[in-house]
């Protein structure tokens, strides 16, 4: 399975399951039922269809456990929307909140050779306010100051 079939919304699922480190151990849906304030049941079938993507393995009274493809979407993910808010910072004067709001609500329109060509434009110039999510590869607990993820989750 492709990233084609991967939406917004399993990208946001993708990112509280790292957040969680589900990359270590299996996180169970009342867990990550907390973390996205959705319910259990709508957790687990997230976590069914993220394992059916490809994302990771889905182990039975313990959760869902992430695998490679998944860390790697969701560090791709999280620099893309970083790299795009910061553009909206410097290019329209947007203030970081109003940037992030806006990074968020264009990720599913931007091409990927926009974020390329803003990739190179941006080049080493390129600074998170939180200063901790731009460069993969991060803990999950780097993102705890995220204020990008500090508005989606409840974080521990």
């Amino acid at each position: 399975m492709g990233n084609e079939n991967t939406t917004t919304r399993d990208k946001e699922y993708l990112r509280a399951l790292f957040v969680l480190k589900a990359h270590e151990e299996p996180v169970g849906p009342t867990e990550l039922a907390r973390c996205i304030d959705v319910s259990r049941v709508g957790a687990l079938q997230k976590m069914r269809k993220l394992e059916f993507l490809g994302y990771g393995k889905y182990i039975p009274k313990k959760g869902l456990r992430l695998n490679e493809k998944a860390l790697a979407l969701v560090q791709k993910d999280v620099k893309r929307h970083h790299m795009v808010e910061k553009f909206l910072e410097d290019t329209l004067d947007m203030n970081s909140d109003e940037a992030c709001d806006e990074s968020s609500a264009l990720d599913p329109h931007i091409s990927e050779k926009f974020i390329k060509q803003l990739d190179k434009k941006l080049g080493d110039d390129l600074e998170c306010q939180c200063g901790c999510c731009i460069e993969p590869y991060y803990d999950p607990e780097d993102l705890y100051n995220c204020h990008w993820y500090r508005k989606k989750f409840t974080l521990p």
